[in-house]
């Protein structure tokens, strides 16, 4: 079973990025984006979440994470792990 990961939320502003969007880090200093939708994610969200992750690579060089609870599409998980971002479905945001 997978460890239960604690994420604290820092602001997207500093990023440049939107206020709506939701992005966390633990203390081993790995980034997430933050996903709290009830449908699937798809294609287009997977896209999305890859640019996003571009964006906070350029002004950290750390991993980047996708938090989420939803179900991902099996492409899009393909996807997102050639882009080197992993789905972690354990998680807790303060």
């Amino acid at each position: 079973m997978e460890k239960i990961r604690q994420l604290k939320t820092i602001n997207p502003i500093e990023f440049g990025l939107s206020n709506r969007t939701n992005i966390a880090v633990d203390n081993e200093n790995n980034y997430y984006v933050v996903k709290n939708i009830k449908s699937r994610i798809i294609m287009k969200d997977g896209q999305k979440i890859n640019e996003i992750a571009k964006i906070i690579k350029t002004k950290k060089n750390k991993n980047i994470l996708l938090a989420t609870t939803a179900p991902v599409c099996s492409k899009t998980k393909k996807y997102l792990k050639g882009k080197e971002i992993n789905i972690v479905e354990s998680y807790v945001v303060s």
